[in-house]
């Protein structure tokens, strides 16, 4: 289980939103991996998980996607709230 911040190069919210992700990340804990849907790997990940604005937030556990964050949603206290119902140990994950 990890957590996956996808973003764009061209987006505001994405450049005021990629600290907050990182230290939601680090707080928590877990991994955080980082996708530029501009590139392949990004943009095909992407697709696959069924992504559908930037930027988003999203907790990955194996191929489900239990919550995602978009835009202005992305604070940690939305995350924290998110993660004691769907995130490692909790009766909902």
């Amino acid at each position: 289980m990890h957590l996956a911040f996808f973003h764009a190069p061209w987006c505001e919210v994405c450049h005021e939103k990629a600290p907050v992700a990182e230290a939601i990340a680090h707080d928590a804990g877990m991994e955080l991996e980082r996708w530029d849907i501009e590139e392949p790997k990004g943009k095909a990940e992407y697709e696959r998980l069924r992504m559908k604005q930037v930027p988003t937030l999203a907790l990955i556990a194996g191929e489900r996607v239990p919550f995602r964050l978009i835009g202005a949603m992305i604070t940690p206290e939305n995350v924290q709230h998110m993660l004691a119902m769907h995130g490692p140990g909790a009766s909902g994950a």
